[in-house]
């Protein structure tokens, strides 16, 4: 059953791309999207609570970025003059970029896990060059050479790990399942203390951390919007899952502390770097590819300090985070097609839909009230101070702090047209219905960015302690 979830995403797509009429094509491909969306559910019995937690958030966000994609190509968006630039091939990428993420948060062995990783990144490097422009390209092959190396690193982790869980009496066969790991209830080992170390940092390649970032703000900025909102909102969720699971393997092997000072620093110093990037950027889908970098600092560093109450706080960082992300680089993508259609540069916040939603996307990251951030962050420094790492504790804040006053400036001067792809606009029989399915993914991404607010009070909150309680 699990096979079947992970598959049907990218087997939808297929035969969506099968049917001839134009429009029955787009209604089937929405409505396979939205039965990929359910088919975690039914899966709930067979999987653990992080994996379930995860696999929703990837099933919503994609199926929205499907929804927004219909949209984005009501338009000759482009002429498709290389293979990869089809409108069909397009929804083909991304089905398999879909079921290659719900392969990271379903599979129940880090062999599978990497294999998943591994997956995401030769779909997604396509969708990152999908215009064919030069500099798309570039960003595209960047994107591919980095996260090779980051992935290969995590690969002799996991070498590492599968050679001390051999000797510690697993068999080969579940060498590198986490819960066959987790009840070995072996000595700590400097193999493995070597091993999650090295998963840390190649995982954290992918999730875009600092010093290993140089990928995101290009691969961020140059992809359709959707696939932006994908990147930065799921991919990364994905990436900090797999750091997470790790986390939990150490552990499990009583050989977490250093790597929970690793994490502390290596997040910390994300966020603060991420926070100085962010003040002299003048692309909006820039801004939001470095503001994803300071995010996902952020989720390192609470799970660093640890404790039930850091976990926790963390894990409910990455749902807000997915959800504002993913939404902000939709309005991002609105913004821009608005720019185009009207020949007016800057963003109108008044005047126009797009810049309107904008507020909202910058207010959501920037983590103000009702949205899910603000809740999050706040757990996260009670966390910091509930284990008194005071140090990494200012270097985060000082981030935060600066990052948030390079939104309010940056977001004010911005010119959506820099980073703009180049459009047509749709017929005026076709225009209405396209707005109307655009805006509403945003608005609904949106929307539940500012409902996860309310998750501490919630079952899903008892879900992320419980979670949490268990890693520890």
């Amino acid at each position: 059953m699990i096979a079947i979830a992970v598959i049907f995403p990218f087997l939808g797509s297929l035969i969506s791309a099968l049917i001839p009429h134009r429009d029955t094509r787009r209604t089937t491909r929405i409505i396979l999207a939205g039965a990929a969306t359910c088919v975690p559910f039914a899966i709930a019995t067979s999987v653990d609570q992080l994996s379930l937690l995860f696999s929703v958030i990837v099933s919503i966000l994609c199926f929205l970025a499907t929804v927004y994609s219909t949209d984005l190509f009501s338009i000759n968006w482009t002429g498709g003059e290389v293979f990869w630039s089809r409108k069909s091939v397009y929804f083909i990428l991304l089905g398999a970029f879909w079921s290659s993420m719900l392969l990271v948060v379903l599979a129940q062995t880090f062999g599978a896990l990497w294999f998943g990783i591994a997956s995401t990144t030769l779909a997604t490097a396509f969708l990152v060059g999908f215009s064919g422009e030069d500099a798309a390209l570039e960003a595209a092959w960047k994107y591919l050479v980095l996260c090779s190396v980051g992935i290969g690193i995590a690969l002799l982790g996991i070498i590492l790990l599968a050679n001390a869980t051999l000797h510690a009496g697993a068999t080969p066969e579940f060498a590198l399942a986490w819960n066959v790991i987790a009840g070995l209830h072996a000595a700590p080992s400097p193999v493995v203390h070597l091993a999650t170390a090295l998963m840390v940092i190649g995982f954290g390649t992918k999730a875009g951390l600092f010093p290993l970032h140089a990928w995101l703000p290009d691969a961020h900025s140059k992809a359709p919007a959707p696939i932006s909102g994908l990147l930065s909102g799921v991919l990364v969720s994905c990436a900090l899952y797999a750091i997470v699971r790790t986390l939990g393997v150490a552990e499990s092997w009583h050989d977490a502390a250093t790597l929970h000072v690793l994490l502390t620093w290596f997040g910390a110093c994300s966020v603060f770097a991420a926070g100085l990037l962010m003040l002299v950027q003048h692309d909006l889908k820039r801004l939001l590819a470095y503001s994803t970098v300071e995010h996902a600092g952020i989720v390192v560093f609470a799970l660093g300090v640890g404790g039930r109450l850091g976990i926790a706080a963390a894990l409910l960082h990455v749902i807000a985070h997915a959800f504002s992300k993913s939404g902000a680089f939709f309005v991002a993508g609105i913004t821009q097609r608005e720019a185009a259609a009207t020949g007016q540069r800057g963003v109108l916040w008044t005047t126009t839909v797009g810049g309107r939603m904008l507020l909202f996307g910058l207010a959501a990251l920037g983590g103000l009230p009702p949205f899910g951030l603000f809740c999050s962050e706040f757990l996260v420094a009670l966390a910091a101070i509930a284990a008194h790492a005071w140090a990494p504790l200012i270097v985060v804040t000082v981030g935060v702090l600066v990052a948030f006053g390079a939104l309010i400036r940056t977001g004010l001067q911005i010119d959506p047209t820099v980073s703009a792809q180049p459009s047509v606009a749709p017929a005026p029989a076709r225009r209405r219905a396209a707005t109307v399915l655009s805006v509403s993914s945003a608005s609904i991404a949106l929307t539940l960015a500012a409902l996860t607010s309310v998750i501490p009070w919630t079952g899903i909150g008892k879900t992320l302690a419980s979670i949490a309680g268990g890693i520890q």
